[in-house]
Order: structure tokens, then sequence, then C-alpha cells
């Protein structure tokens, strides 16, 4: 009998092994304050947190790990990691690859420049420079082609080439810019400037934040899904945006 038991723990050992094995999701940590390395070294801020929780809701341990934007999807693609939680919109061009979550906050976009500085309608000679690969790249792209366009990996190097003068503006997330550049000592001699973009008017910046998802995860797309209403029925989304003062952030 005592045999028979102990073979029976034997065979159920690797399906134990296999439970057992964390989520692993993936993120761009140079996206303050939605996603960075902290002081310490760790991969920190609002979606990292937020992805802890939504593991939590779904009784799963998970890993959030650092990848760079542009190996984001094919890192997903070669099952380095089952999700995505990076501030990735959902687009039709995506959408052709991977699958996506319900959206679980609205992006909204404006231009960065010098304060003071006028801009026209077309931005004719203005450098623009953005992250590559980004509906805020596709976006001034096919909007401002008398403009030069220049391309980055890593989210912070726009508001550098801003600083340094080799840029004349950027494009991105207008929380993202205010928190982590404008409000930095940096950011001091920029501002805003120009009218709010979002996907809702203009849909090649996007429909949405949400989980990027393997196509073939149907069944893990259902459990984010129930997982993040949980999280926000329960209050404790809405207390991840007041810990990192995201409290004007768009749910939906």
């Amino acid at each position: 009998m005592k045999r028979n038991i102990a073979f029976a723990a034997l065979l159920l050992s690797p399906l134990l092994t296999q439970a057992a094995e964390p989520l692993r999701i993936a993120t761009d940590a140079t996206y303050p304050p939605f996603e960075l390395v902290d002081a310490s070294g760790k991969v920190a801020g609002f979606e990292v947190d937020f992805a802890y929780a939504v593991c939590k809701a779904m009784a799963t341990p998970c890993e959030v790990v650092n990848q760079p934007w542009d190996g984001l999807i094919p890192g997903l693609q070669a099952k380095k990691y089952d999700a995505i939680m990076s501030s990735m919109n959902i687009t039709d061009e995506r959408r052709k690859v991977v699958d996506f979550s319900k959206v679980y906050y609205l992006m909204q976009n404006r231009f960065v420049g010098r304060k003071g500085v006028q801009l026209s309608a077309d931005l004719k000679g203005k450098v623009i420079a953005v992250q590559t690969g980004t509906p805020q790249d596709r976006y001034v792209t096919q909007s401002f082609k008398a403009a030069t366009i220049k391309r980055y990996v890593n989210a912070q190097d726009p508001m550098l080439e801003l600083t340094s003068g080799r840029a004349d503006l950027t494009f991105g997330n207008t929380v993202q810019l205010q928190k982590g550049f404008l409000d930095t000592a940096n950011g001091k001699p920029f501002a805003f400037t120009g009218p709010v973009f979002d996907g809702r008017k203009d849909k090649v910046l996007g429909e949405g934040v949400a989980v990027a998802l393997r196509k073939s995860d149907g069944t893990l797309k259902e459990r984010f899904n129930k997982a993040i209403d949980q999280v926000k029925s329960s209050g404790e989304y809405a207390a991840l945006l007041k810990k990192h003062h995201l409290d004007g952030l768009l749910e939906d």
C-alpha cells in the first residue's frame, strides 16, 4: 500500500512542480512611473505592482522580468515569458501577432518642447524624438511628414535628445512625460504644447493599454480578464493609482 502511494506521488510530482512555476510577465522598465528599475536594482512602478496584484487575484505566483521594448513581442512568441504588461496599447498591427486582455487604462498623448517655442501645424523642419515601434512613432510618422523623426529603443532617450538640443519635440504618454521628465530638474525648461491626442479619436494611437498574450493562450486571457476586474472592484487598483500619484489616469 505504501509503495502504491509513493508511486502515485512520483507520478504526480512533475505536475505539482509545473503548477508551482511562476507566471513570467515581461516589461520594459524604462517608462516611469509605470515601470522602472529602482535604486536597489529591482523592477518597480505602477504596472509592476498591478501585475503582482493581478497574479495574486489569479492565485498564481508570478515574476516580472525586464526586457527591451523592441524584444517584447518576439520574446513572447518565443515563449520566453507568458505575458507582457508594459503600457502596450492595442493596435490593429499588434493584433495580427498577439492577443490582448481587456483594457486597464487609456493613454493620452501630447508633444513636449522647449517653453515658449511656437509650432507650425505641419511641424516642418522640426526634429521629433520618439520611442521606436510605438503607436506614437506611427502617429507622428503618418501625420507630420515635413518633420524629421528620430527613433530610440529606450523610452528615456527621446527626453535626453530634447535636453541635449538634438531634438525639438518628443511625443508620448502625458502621464509618463509629466512624471518621468517635466517634474524633474532636466524637464524644467520644457512644457506640453499642442492638443491632447488619444486612440478614441486617432485609432492609430491605440485602443487602450492591456496585457499582451500569445494567440493560443485563450484560457490565460480569460484568467487575466477576471483578475483585472477583481483588482479594480476590490479598490486595490485605485490604491495603486494613489500610491504612484496617478489619480488622474483614464481607466476607460
